[in-house]
């Protein structure tokens, strides 16, 4: 795989913030560091946004991360840390450190915020000794592993302005999580951040969910660039996806079934599938070819393909047909590559045969961890007030960068709904 077709790097340089591939990767090989209060890195408390964040970074970066928390090693999480990760003490030569519930020791320092119960905050400690709830966990680790990559490469604040320095994440059951049939179509980034998000949600209730897995693709080297679930070791390279997570998930105690499937108009839920289907889609038909699949109602969720502008999308909706073609119309937006023309970068991919350096970058999507992540934790709390019996028709849109910006989360009309 060539440099430029790894999804982070493909979106840093589309973005314009760095426009030289040998600086792309400079700047991504910088160690980052994560800073805990040791008594709060614990499972029932901040262990899942620090398990996440380093899953993010991880695959953002290409240097060690430090995780400077109090413990020696990992404690369990839904798959192993890379061996970059190293629990230890930070270096006083790294410049890049992001500190998670504890205030860093200088007033101006942008990287940390907190968590606790479903607020989650920028630059700010919340008070009280309530446990973070692991959507909140997760969406910390999302808008700080942005926000890390943004500062780390110079994209600039977007409606900055606006930012405020606290989020509240709209669940309205913060209960204990029952047992749970659930179907999820889909198990690239999106469907492997929601199964670690409910990994750490199980760990807390001790209940086992009982999941079906639907996918029709294989995995490939690039994968393991922006999905959490897949080892450094690349065990997984080349097999089906379904399959593949039905034996990984399995090793934590759940029943899972893995089905291997390609989501089409007249594909059809199987009667004994759970109705209740989380979606992990990037293509805007094959969302609304799930919708017209028989399930029961569906939660979706979306990331966009600019990091200048790091959008975030999700659902709550039932099977309507008229609804899923306005919610999912065909149309796509990419970012504008017109800071590209005429550079060094651009004509370095044009000369390659066929110009087919260029060609090639065009078509990689930008994706980052961070956002997947962060998704994820909004799609799951949509799913956990379904699931405490809340059909509300739904839909959220959430920006990333600036950190952090108010999300806009609203019921879907009636009128919408015919």
């Amino acid at each position: 795989m060539e440099t430029y077709e790894h999804r982070v790097v493909a979106g840093v340089l589309k973005s314009g913030a760095i426009l030289d591939l040998a600086q792309v990767s400079e700047v991504l090989a910088s160690d980052v560091a994560i800073v805990s209060d040791p008594s709060r890195a614990i499972s029932t408390d901040l262990w899942p946004c620090i398990w996440a964040l380093a899953a993010v970074l991880e695959r953002q970066f290409s240097g060690k991360i430090i995780i400077d928390c109090g413990l020696t090693a990992p404690l369990p999480g839904p798959a192993n840390l890379s061996h970059r990760c190293l629990f230890q003490s930070v270096p006083a030569t790294t410049s890049l450190c992001i500190h998670v519930g504890l205030q860093p020791p200088f007033a101006s320092y942008a990287l940390w915020g907190d968590a606790r119960g479903e607020r989650v905050t920028n630059q700010r400690l919340l008070d009280g000794d309530c446990a973070a709830h692991p959507v909140a966990c997760f969406a910390l680790a999302g808008y700080l592993g942005f926000a890390a990559l943004a500062q780390a490469v110079g994209i600039p604040p977007y409606r900055e302005a606006f930012r405020t320095d606290q989020v509240h994440l709209p669940l309205s059951d913060p209960g204990r999580l029952r047992e749970i049939e659930l179907s999820i179509i889909g198990l690239g980034q999106l469907g492997q951040a929601y199964l670690a998000l409910l990994y750490f949600l199980n760990a807390r209730t001790g209940l086992e969910p009982s999941l079906v897995l639907i996918d029709k693709d294989i995995f490939e080297p690039p994968n393991r660039h922006t999905q959490v679930l897949l080892s450094e070791q690349q065990h997984w390279n080349g097999l089906q996806k379904a399959t593949y997570l039905e034996q990984h998930v399995k090793t934590w105690g759940w029943s899972v079934r893995g089905v291997e499937a390609k989501i089409t108009w007249t594909w059809k839920r199987p009667p004994q599938d759970p109705g209740l289907a989380l979606l992990g889609l990037d293509k805007l038909e094959a969302r609304r070819m799930a919708i017209a699949a028989g399930y029961e109602w569906i939660i979706d969720a979306g990331v966009g393909e600019s990091f200048r502008q790091p959008r975030l999308s999700w659902h709550s909706v039932p099977p309507d047909n008229v609804l899923a073609r306005q919610l999912f119309p065909d149309r796509h937006r990419q970012e504008s590559l017109a800071a590209l023309e005429g550079t060094a970068l651009q004509r370095e991919l044009m000369d390659t045969p066929g110009q087919c350096g260029w060609v090639t970058f065009q078509s990689v999507s930008a994706a980052a961890p961070a956002m997947g992540i962060a998704a994820a934790a909004y799609a799951v709390t949509e799913l956990l007030n379904v699931h405490s019996g809340q059909r509300i028709p739904t839909q959220g849109r959430a920006c990333l960068w600036s950190t952090m910006l108010p999300y806009y989360r609203a019921a879907i009309a009636p009128s919408a709904i015919l």
